[in-house]
């Protein structure tokens, strides 16, 4: 068979030579929006002159339509992309269908009315508006569409009553078509409204606040909303509280592990300075003591051990209207900003009222006393002694001693202020009480570190799951116990054996818990548990006859008690078996911690209150001025059934809870709560609380207060969001799936990430698009990208320099929130991370050094998505500020902010405003829904907080730049858009970002590296299947091969942009079908969707490759991509083993495979070295830049090739199997039944050769020749195939006479006639049809010829009777009689041919006429 040449081919299919012209993306796009508009006008002028075509010989449409094409300027570069075809499609429906809606439904203006009424429309009001909205849409994108053939219909795809009659060129088709496009408009635009309303209502910031009454609302809110909502069943104001107490607790936890790590690291390094110094010599006692001096220096006062508080009354100093906070000497842009910090302030001032402009006199106090908790400053001259040791024994120098010192103190004035915060809340006989306890309670609130309650996080004991499942001591240490308590016993007279002294040791350290928090009502807060009673002072002391420290059974008598209760000997050896740490680090995390806990939920409970209180003024005031407008959100809390009613609109039992009762007391005289929901778990009932308000005064005139809450009702999904669940037991299921699955998931997304050098360096490159996607260019301010590496946490020049305004960005939940970090941290939280293999003997000392990497690994990655946090920041935060000062606000003026709050324009409302922009435009873990949180704990799945993350943020910063544009206040009795410029800004720099960038990036390559857009859309056949939707930016190398790099990897947005590529793919891929883009844009939205769920519901790196290796349940030794792990020939151990190194591979950390290619790039070229164990060979430079993800990948369709004959070889295979598996089971089959199958065998026949014609064209396209192509398939044994596919013609499957032999053996059997032979003919006939269908066309829409006839009688098959097939090469209209010229067909062909072959024997037979000379 003679070949075309390369060029000849190229020259027949249109494919542009290189270097020449094509239309880039984004040109296609701008084009498609001016032709859209034409459209418009095109689909009503054409619509009206087929009206008028209509009875007469005429073809004015035509006419029409020839003239529009003449004068639209933006047709041809429109429809030279799918984007751009796209837009004009958008443009040309969405105008007029969009303002159809709009008038039809009315809905704008009802709900307007609605609202100034004070009402709502109902749902059956809204239902029929909408309808009626959807109806004119569909009407107005059938009038308006410019070419209903070209726009397509999903009928095309799905079949049905719209399917678009492309055959009849009448002006009825043309009518009817039009028609048949406005229903599927109609239900198309109801569908489109219906999800719009539906995502607003799943995106709804705020809810209602009230009972819902509607059914259907109700669940959707139920199952649909609050799963995925990042609040969940919080109102807004308590998830916002919610936040800021979290990041109250972290800025106190990071102020202690600072110092903490300030102080450790200086005494690490005293220490081995002086160990290097000494030599060999042996090292003083207190060498490893250095940390627990500090610690007794650190808990000591000028009269020795212990903190001393010292309680105070001081006046309170008011706020300061320039910053937000009480006045301050030298604070930034504050009144007194020209003092020094530390200078005394003025008692008063004057200064000009920002609101009124007018001179004013302020006190810089209130009038009000505030309790004040000082501690006394710690032993100075035990501190001048240590400080001389340090400098004279291990050479430290000032600054040294100066940085601990000052940590040391830095701690204590952390503490002051939590205790503070505590005390000035409690009433003044509550606080008397306080004084008298704390002093006596205070060390063991602080000194707190013990490894039996670190090692559980923080649990106490747990019903149903001993201490001892998560922490044991070392067999050692119990041993060594049960050796001192049976000395202890001795010496009381006690012989304890070995049995009776193992049971006491556990006994104690199973049993053991430690008080949470502070409570006054308790004397103590030290370590409890079970003791023996011969090791406890109260009763050792006064008992000497041994059989007194017995019970009756004989057992040891043991008391539940304080640790503080055991005898001086007895003591440390407790403290040793509870892991008791000495050092002062453990105390500055520990105790700060634990207090911080404690005292900032207290803090949250308030604020929560104060919010309340705050709406509930809001909706009073509404409801009084006749609730003209839209009503304000209700308050949280309420104080009985009847404001329940009125406020949260609850009329039914469930509807609200109580939270806790009022206080009352028991048969024994003891205080209780009586409630059925406690906030605080155990009730502090010495913490007499002082009302926050002056209403809150006197609705609780009578009534002590344990809680602000205590006795509010709430909604019940509100006080189950606040009260949380409690921890259930572990089951050995629930224990296997943790340990066999999530324990392995998470370490090998750990791997993949914290632990992976190269992908720190991508993770800081690609979070710069989050600076960028909100208008702010990474980079562009060198004194916030200085201020940012400075904020940063992590070991590194120049970072830790600023730690307070990093404690700032923690409480204002800016940092320490990256979305993948935390989502492993949580998984390894959830299989308790490291609490088995920290029992195992040996493993302690690695772990601990592995811990340390790990640690450091996590601060970096921490700190590089911190850094763009920090940066985004300032930058909103600077931004704003200039944008207000430029429509005239000035410092402590009063204005109405873009939420509708009444705010001062001050530096605390710009720090607060910068904040929650970064909160909600930047991925933030704390932002993650509860469902999504939820599925890391599946088997699928691997970082699925991340896209949901740019999902959430991703149109946050559209809604948020479209409302800058649009808010609008008065500044100075003036209209102003302060955030107008801003908005626009942002807007810009979200498409730049996740549009222009990467499309510009691809189509500058393109024309630097002269790639035509033909052999981009091949390239794209022949790379990774994940890769396929990627944005794929073009390269050449020196030998003129293609290469890409996959820019999508850089692109944090690619979840976002993803799926709309893939949209565009599909519909590209089908611009050849001539049946309209509807249809393959419908195909496109199918497999987005995949796309989009890809993240959530893939294999995770562990399970699948745990999925690739098991022999059961799994694909036994072949990955998901069809590569083998192991032969089959292959012994037990060498399977085996190839089993254990793909799973090893799952959990290698450090990028392994990239750091052996970069090797392999570094070996001599004249190495043999050099090749991998593939051949391929790898350039460092490419490789170097492949840290940064901008790797170049070559394409190489030579290789490739022989995977897609693979591909075909199993796709025929398959496609045969579908036959056989449904005709061949057995039993009886009819003849209707062979026929479907036969049609469903040759569809999938036609796609698998369809695709391989694709994968061939592309080859081509990429430069390899038929004959590389032929030989290719003639080494794989697929070379009978070739001609055919190269040719673009389908060769149907057609049973052979194996398995026809089968069907006549099976009839034997069954003592029937043969099925086959009933559908022989039919089969024929097809047949006859699909030889008809090129591969670059759709298969036909077959029907079954034998459908409808009936099922035959068995045992007999009568088949006879089917018409022969007619010629549709002839025309001569003798074989069944005359031809009818409408339909060209003759009558019997009317009668007896399915709609497929009518179509395809009337196009053949007006193929053939001839041709009329004039």
């Amino acid at each position: 068979m003679a070949r075309l040449s390369q060029a000849e081919y190229d020259r027949l299919r249109g494919v542009k030579e290189k270097g020449g012209s094509s239309v880039g993306v984004t040109q296609s796009i701008l084009a498609g929006l001016g032709s859209g508009i034409f459209k418009i006008f095109e689909g009503g002028a054409t619509l009206g002159a087929t009206l008028l075509d209509l009875g007469v010989d005429k073809n004015r449409a035509e006419a029409v339509e020839e003239f529009f094409d003449d004068i639209n300027p933006f047709d041809e570069m429109a429809s030279a992309t799918a984007a751009g075809k796209i837009t004009e499609l958008i443009v040309n429906l969405g105008i007029p269908g969009g303002a159809a809606f709009k008038i039809g439904s009315g809905l704008t203006k009802a709900t307007l009315a609605a609202k100034e009424a004070g009402t709502y429309l109902g749902r059956a009001e809204k239902v029929k508006r909408f309808a009626k909205g959807a109806g004119a849409g569909g009407v107005a994108e059938g009038v308006f569409v410019g070419d209903v053939e070209d726009a397509g219909s999903f009928g095309d795809l799905l079949g049905g009553p719209t399917e678009i009659d492309r055959e009849s060129q009448t002006p009825e088709a043309e009518l009817l078509n039009r028609l048949k496009f406005g229903l599927e408009g109609a239900v198309f635009t109801g569908a489109l409204g219906g999800a719009g309303v539906g995502i607003k209502k799943l995106r709804s910031p705020k809810g209602t606040g009230r009972v819902i009454d509607d059914p259907l609302d109700k669940w959707i809110d139920k199952y649909i909303s609050k799963p995925l909502r990042t609040r969940g069943a919080e109102t807004p104001e308590g998830s916002a509280n919610r936040m800021a107490l979290e990041g109250a607790k972290a800025s106190d936890a990071a102020k202690a592990e600072r110092s903490s790590t300030t102080i450790f690291n200086i005494t690490e390094k005293l220490e081995k300075n002086f160990k290097q110094t000494l030599g060999d010599k042996a090292l003083p006692k207190d060498y490893k003591k250095l940390s627990e001096e500090l610690n007794e220096i650190l808990m000591s006062n000028p009269n020795g051990k212990g903190l001393v508080p010292i309680f105070r009354q001081v006046d309170e100093i008011d706020q300061d209207i320039l910053t937000g906070r009480p006045y301050q000497a030298g604070a930034k842009n504050g009144q007194f900003k020209n003092l020094k910090p530390g200078d005394p302030l003025p008692e008063s001032f004057t200064m000009i009222d920002p609101d009124t402009g007018l001179e004013v006199v302020k006190q810089t106090k209130t009038g009000d006393q505030i309790f004040d908790l000082k501690l006394q400053d710690m032993d100075i001259p035990r501190l001048d002694k240590f400080k001389k040791k340090l400098k004279d024994t291990y050479k430290a120098s000032d600054e040294q001693i100066d940085q601990i010192i000052l940590n040391m103190n830095g701690m204590k004035l952390q503490t002051e202020k939590l205790f503070t915060s505590m005390g000035k809340r409690l009433t003044p006989d509550a606080l008397a009480e306080f004084q008298r306890t704390l002093p006596a309670k205070i060390n063991d609130i602080m000194d707190r570190g013990y490894a039996v309650f670190q090692k559980n996080a923080g649990i106490r004991r747990i019903k149903g799951l001993p201490i001892a499942d998560n922490y044991a001591p070392t067999d050692i240490i119990i041993k060594e116990t049960v050796r001192e308590v049976q000395k202890l016993g001795a010496l009381k007279g006690l012989t304890i054996t070995d049995d009776m002294g193992k049971r006491i040791v556990d006994d104690i350290w199973k049993s053991a818990e430690i008080s949470p928090g502070l409570k006054i009502n308790l004397e103590s807060a030290a370590v409890r548990s079970s003791f023996p009673d011969f090791v406890l002072k109260s009763v050792a002391d006064e008992i000497s006859d041994p059989k007194k420290f017995l019970n009756i059974d004989g057992t040891i008598a043991k008391t539940s008690t304080d640790l503080s209760e055991l005898t001086g000997v007895a003591l440390p050896i407790v403290q040793k078996l509870l892991g008791k740490n000495k050092t002062i680090m453990s105390t500055l995390v520990e105790g700060t911690n634990n207090l911080s806990t404690f005292v900032r939920k207290n803090e949250y409970w308030d604020n929560m209150l104060k919010d309340s209180d705050r709406m509930k003024l809001a909706w009073d005031e509404w409801d009084v001025a006749g609730r003209v407008g839209e009503a304000p959100r209700p308050p949280m809390f309420v104080n009985d059934m009847g404001q329940a009613r009125k406020y949260l609109n609850a009329n039914q039992t469930g509807d609200v809870k109580m939270i806790g009762e009022s206080i009352s007391e028991n048969s024994d005289g003891m205080k209780v709560v009586a409630g059925a929901q406690e906030v605080v778990g155990d009730i502090d009932y010495s913490a007499r609380l002082k009302p926050l308000t002056v209403n809150e005064a006197i609705t609780r005139a009578n009534e002590e207060i344990l809680n602000p809450l205590q006795g509010k009702w709430a909604l019940s999904e509100v006080v189950d969001a606040i009260t949380g669940t409690k921890q259930s037991v572990k089951g050995v299921p629930e224990l296997l799936y943790q340990n066999a699955i999530l324990y392995p998931k998470a370490t090998a997304q750990m791997a993949k990430t914290i632990l992976a050098p190269f992908t720190h360096a991508r993770n800081f490159l690609s979070a710069a698009a989050f600076a960028g996607a909100n208008g702010i260019m990474p980079f562009g301010n060198t004194k916030d990208v200085k201020a940012a590496w400075n904020a940063l946490q992590v070991a590194g020049p120049g970072t830790r320099q600023s730690n307070e305004f990093y404690q700032e960005l923690l409480e204002l939940g800016v940092v320490n929130s990256n979305v993948q970090l935390e989502e492993v941290k949580r998984l390894l939280k959830d299989v308790d991370f490291g609490a088995t293999l920290n029992n195992v003997k040996g493993l302690q000392g690695f772990l601990k050094k592995l811990s340390g990497a790990k640690k450091f690994a996590q601060d970096a990655y921490t700190a590089e998505d911190d850094f763009w946090k920090i940066f985004t920041y300032l930058g909103e935060k600077g931004r704003m500020e200039t944008a207000y000062k430029n429509a005239g606000l000035s410092l402590g003026q009063e204005f109405v902010d873009p939420k509708g709050i009444t705010r001062r324009f001050n530096d605390q409302y710009l720090k607060e405003a910068a904040a929650d922009l970064v909160k909600n435009n930047v991925p933030n873990y704390a932002y993650v829904s509860d469902f999504i949180k939820s599925l890391r704990k599946l088997p699928v799945g691997n970082f699925v907080a991340f896209p949901a993350e740019i999902m959430r943020t991703g149109t946050n910063i559209v809604q948020t730049a479209l409302d800058e544009i649009f808010y609008t206040i008065k500044v100075n009795g003036e209209d102003v858009k302060p955030l107008a410029s801003r908005g626009y800004q942002r807007l810009m720099g979200m498409g730049i970002t996740t549009t222009a960038l990467p499309l510009g990036t691809v189509a500058m390559m393109q024309t630097i590296y002269d790639v035509n857009k033909e052999e981009l859309d091949a390239m794209r056949r022949y790379v990774a299947d994940w890769s396929k939707n990627s944005v794929l930016v073009p390269f050449r190398d020196e030998n003129d091969n293609l290469e890409y790099i996959d820019f999508s990897h850089l692109n944090a947005y690619d979840t976002l942009t993803r799926p709309i590529q893939t949209v565009l793919n599909a519909v590209q891929n089908g611009r050849g079908d001539k049946d309209g883009i509807m249809d393959d844009f419908l195909l496109g939205l199918i497999e987005s969707t995949k796309e989009i769920g890809s993240p959530f519901f893939t294999e995770a790196i562990w399970t699948k490759a745990l999925q690739d290796v098991a022999p059961v349940l799994g694909r036994g030794g072949k990955t998901s991509e069809g590569r083998q792990i192991w032969n089959e020939k292959d012994s037990t151990g060498d399977k085996m083993f190839k089993a254990v190194s793909h799973l090893v591979e799952a959990q290698a950390p450090l990028n392994w495979k990239q750091l052996g290619r970069l090797g392999l790039s570094m070996v001599p070229v004249d190495s043999e070295g050099k090749f991998d164990e593939r051949g391929n060979e790898y350039e460092l430079g490419n490789e170097l830049l492949g840290i940064a993800g901008l790797r170049r990948v070559k394409v190489d369709p030579q290789k490739s090739f022989k995977y897609k004959i693979n591909q075909f070889q199993k796709g025929i295979r398959d496609s045969r199997g579908l036959f056989t598996a449904a005709t061949l089971k057995g039993g009886p089959v009819t003849p209707e039944e062979i026929v479907d199958a036969y049609i469903n065998a040759n569809r999938a026949t036609f796609e698998v050769n369809r695709e391989l014609y694709k994968d061939m064209e592309a080859a081509k396209i990429l430069g390899m020749s038929a004959d590389n192509l032929e030989e290719n398939m003639d080494n794989r044994g697929a070379g009978t195939a070739f001609d055919s596919v190269n040719e673009g013609e389908f060769r149907p499957f057609s049973p052979s006479k194996n398995v026809q032999d089968l069907f006549d053996d099976l009839a034997v059997n069954l003592g029937i006639t043969n099925p086959y032979d009933g559908a022989e003919e039919a089969i024929d006939r097809i047949q006859n049809v699909l030889e008809m269908t090129p591969l670059d066309g759709e298969f036909p829409d077959i029907i079954n010829p034998l459908k409808n006839l009936g099922a035959p009688a068995l045992p007999q098959l009568n088949t006879t009777g089917l018409p022969p097939l007619p010629d549709p090469m002839s025309n001569t209209g003798t074989q069944f009689g005359n031809i009818s010229p409408v339909s060209g067909l003759t009558i019997s062909e009317e009668m007896f041919l399915d709609p497929l072959e009518k179509r395809y024997t009337a196009s053949k037979r007006k193929q053939t006429q001839p041709t009329k000379l004039g």
